[in-house]
């Protein structure tokens, strides 16, 4: 069985230099940190990852929390994250703190004891649920790192998305299409200053646009989604244009508008928020705002894993990612009124 000594005889590099590569150490040179691990891989060497463990008290384990998988953001969110650290020699710990993130404290509680070199936290909509358990983190010099948006915390690490200027920009899209009269179907604004919706109405009163509170409707399921859009298309002035809170949501848009027989964009715009893979195989392809979710787990990743090396040690950071338009064919030009009026009555 090949050994260290071996590796490093036969690069011509000290035992200390192959252990600290294998290890995934800042300090040895990058091109020659690949050269080691090329051979280790060739030769078939195995780190014996529990004697590392055991010495270096730490368990190469990383700890994900998230409110759910329910929602097709955080699939692709738990896959970027995993994706990552494997290429850094982690392995990823998934916990789930439940859709009103009733389980977060008690997540991070099994994270510590079972001692994750640290830990990535999702927040939802409810904010952050676990104060008192971070700040024992904290204390234990463990670190741990907020995606999302956490009201009044300052002394944690957060990485978050900035929603509102992804809405802003896809209000303006619609007002520079021409659409005046346009509806919110989906969630209450959650994410502070961040909001998306914040940005979007933003953007809408710069333009003269109102929104009146008949045609902004908070819906998630299905079924609420069919009432809210049953509501919009009975109303004597019904809107051009749907903003749907986040893709997954613009999909029931869609099913629900085409069980009217409204078409998307001739006779009603539609747009969506987070470019999931659904909103390009959808016809017509959802617009919608995106670009942001690769960047947040690389930057998620890369700050937690600098804290954890102690490569690091500034004070709390505020990251923040800014998403992009995607324009794509459910949104156009306004239809006449009149024409949207004469399908609702037939």
């Amino acid at each position: 069985m090949i050994t260290l000594e071996d590796i490093a005889q036969t690069l011509g590099v000290s035992h200390s230099t192959v252990s600290r590569a294998l290890a995934g150490s800042p300090l040895v040179n990058k091109e020659t940190a690949e050269r080691i691990k090329r051979v280790a891989r060739e030769a078939g060497y195995q780190v014996n990852q529990i004697a590392r463990n055991l010495k270096t008290r730490s368990t190469r384990t990383i700890g994900l929390i998230v409110p759910e998988v329910s929602n097709p953001f955080y699939p692709r969110l738990i896959q970027g994250i995993a994706d990552q650290l494997r290429t850094e020699g982690f392995s990823l710990q998934l916990h789930l703190s439940g859709s009103n993130q009733e389980s977060e404290a008690t997540c991070l509680v099994s994270l510590f004891e079972n001692r994750a070199d640290g830990v990535l936290l999702v927040t939802g909509e409810a904010g952050l649920q676990s104060r008192e358990q971070i700040e024992a983190f904290a204390n234990a010099g463990v670190p741990i790192i907020l995606m999302g948006w956490a009201e009044g915390v300052s002394n944690v690490d957060i990485v978050t998305g900035d929603d509102a200027a992804g809405g802003y920009a896809l209000a303006k899209h619609l007002t520079a299409l021409g659409h005046r009269r346009i509806a919110i179907v989906g969630k209450p604004p959650h994410r502070g200053k961040y909001d998306r919706i914040n940005g979007f109405i933003q953007a809408l009163q710069e333009d003269g646009v109102l929104l009146s509170d008949e045609i902004i409707l908070f819906a998630q399921s299905l079924d609420e989604v069919r009432t809210a859009i049953n509501a919009l298309t009975q109303l004597p002035e019904p809107p051009t244009a749907i903003f749907a809170y986040q893709d997954s949501i613009a999909i029931h848009v869609y099913k629900c508008l085409g069980e009217l027989g409204i078409s998307i964009p001739r006779q009603m715009s539609v747009a969506g928020f987070d470019d999931l893979e659904l909103a390009s195989v959808v016809s017509p392809p959802l617009t919608t705002v995106g670009g942001h979710i690769e960047p947040l787990t690389e930057r998620f990743v890369r700050l937690l894993l600098a804290r954890i090396r102690q490569e690091d040690t500034s004070s709390s950071q505020l990251v923040i990612v800014t998403p992009n338009l995607i324009a794509r064919g459910s949104t156009h030009a306004p239809p006449l009124l009149a024409e949207l009026t004469e399908n609702r009555n037939t």
